[in-house]
């Protein structure tokens, strides 16, 4: 997340002036990051891995998200971005279930390696697609348009997603050993709440009012995150995380489709600046994750500092 930090500020400085290469370009990084796993061990493994995942942050997602949000308009945004954000939910149906069929009867190089070649086939799909050409682009941190408070919400969106990108495999784990079941285990969590941002997000296109339901969700989740941090088995740990995941997901999809409609025809500012303000966060709530590890060596407590981070999104205005 810092090297995606960094690489926003070189972004801004040269711009985007291939998009569909910079996509690329990012796909191929990410495919080195899972290969990585497969080769490298200790310090290389923890050193040399996240340097591939930052330009992948950068170098897809901003163009992406671009592309994307060309084919939205006020009346329909919340909805179409639920639909995009829909496919990750959708593959976490059948994804860790073959992740954890892969690792339990091959182990984890093969699932590394076949990730590797998953992506670079995306790589090659991005650069033989006709829908992804674009245009140069050249995009600016534009805060004040988005505003203050808007800005924080997005900062501690990614808070929130820093704590919960390390913590959630940690904390199933005090649950679920066998990678298998695991892998099941994660497969039941996301569905549900896609399918709900989606009619969410319609709903929010219909009233306008996007902000409530943010706050609304923010204020949800915090609460079943504490209930999972804390749970006694697992059966309420999957009932906790079930129901977080019927809600945490209406936050990112209503609050980018809130940041495109204050910045309606700067799509790429609007993508670059939120790729900023996301993973600032994410490098915060990344470190006070890893800060409540080695201080109490307990990652309940520690996947507990998630629900203050999403409470900060409720400031939203």
């Amino acid at each position: 997340f810092g090297v995606a930090v960094i690489l926003c500020f070189l972004a801004r400085s040269t711009g985007f002036r291939r998009p569909r290469l910079w996509m690329v370009a990012g796909m191929l990084s990410l495919s080195l990051f899972y290969l990585c796993f497969a080769f490298l061990d200790g310090r290389m493994l923890l050193f040399i891995a996240p340097v591939f995942f930052g330009p992948y942050i950068v170098g897809f997602w901003v163009p992406f998200n671009v592309l994307m949000l060309r084919l939205t308009t006020r009346r329909n945004r919340g909805q179409l971005i639920g639909l995009f954000f829909l496919v990750f939910p959708v593959i976490n149906l059948i994804s860790p279930v073959t992740g954890g069929f892969i690792i339990s009867r091959l182990g984890y190089d093969w699932l590394f390696i076949a990730a590797f070649v998953a992506l670079l086939a995306n790589a090659i799909l991005i650069l033989r697609s006709p829908f992804t050409m674009a245009k140069a682009q050249r995009p600016r941190f534009s805060f004040g348009r988005m505003g203050k408070r808007l800005s924080l919400a997005l900062f501690f969106e990614g808070g929130q997603e820093g704590v919960w990108l390390t913590a959630t495999p940690l904390l199933a784990l005090v649950f679920v050993r066998d990678e298998m079941m695991l892998g099941i285990l994660f497969s039941l969590f996301g569905l549900a709440g896609g399918i709900a941002s989606v009619i969410i997000g319609r709903i929010s296109d219909r009233t306008g009012n996007r902000t409530r339901y943010v706050k609304l969700g923010a204020l949800l989740s915090a609460p079943l995150i504490l209930g999972a941090a804390f749970a006694p088995d697992m059966g309420v740990y999957v009932i906790m995380v079930c129901a977080l995941s019927m809600v945490a997901p209406i936050i990112p999809i209503l609050l980018f489709a809130l940041a495109s409609d204050r910045m309606e025809r700067r799509e790429a500012t609007l993508s670059l600046t939120r790729e900023l303000l996301l993973n600032s966060g994410r490098v915060l709530g990344g470190v006070l994750f890893v800060m409540a590890i080695l201080f109490t060596n307990d990652v309940r407590l520690a996947y507990a500092v998630m629900a203050f981070m999403v409470l900060g999104v409720a400031v939203v205005k």
